[in-house]
């Protein structure tokens, strides 16, 4: 909730954690809820520290902890495109003026 919170007010989160795929599935799950005129949707891109997970990795992950990474969420009015890299994430962001 806090996070919706934020990206309906047209704010852009970078939080320096990875998502799991199952965080992110309930966020969107629970942000389909909330969409309507004014508010779109969401854009949301994950990196993960290694695409390969060590033993350490997934012992940490089993006992509830985390192994880094960075996931970009903003709304998808502002959000125009969101590029992945092994090591980076490329957003562009673009807010209409009001005429």
């Amino acid at each position: 909730k806090f996070i919706i919170k934020r990206i309906k007010k047209g704010k852009i989160l970078v939080i320096e954690d990875s998502l799991s795929s199952s965080e992110e599935a309930c966020l969107i799950e629970e942000t389909m809820k909330h969409i309507d005129d004014k508010f779109p949707g969401i854009e949301v891109s994950t990196l993960r520290e290694r695409s390969v997970e060590s033993i350490r990795e997934k012992l940490i992950r089993l006992l509830g902890g985390r192994t880094g990474g960075l996931t970009v969420i903003g709304p998808s009015k502002l959000v125009k495109r969101i590029r992945k890299e092994p090591n980076k994430i490329i957003l562009k962001a673009e807010k209409k003026s009001a005429r």
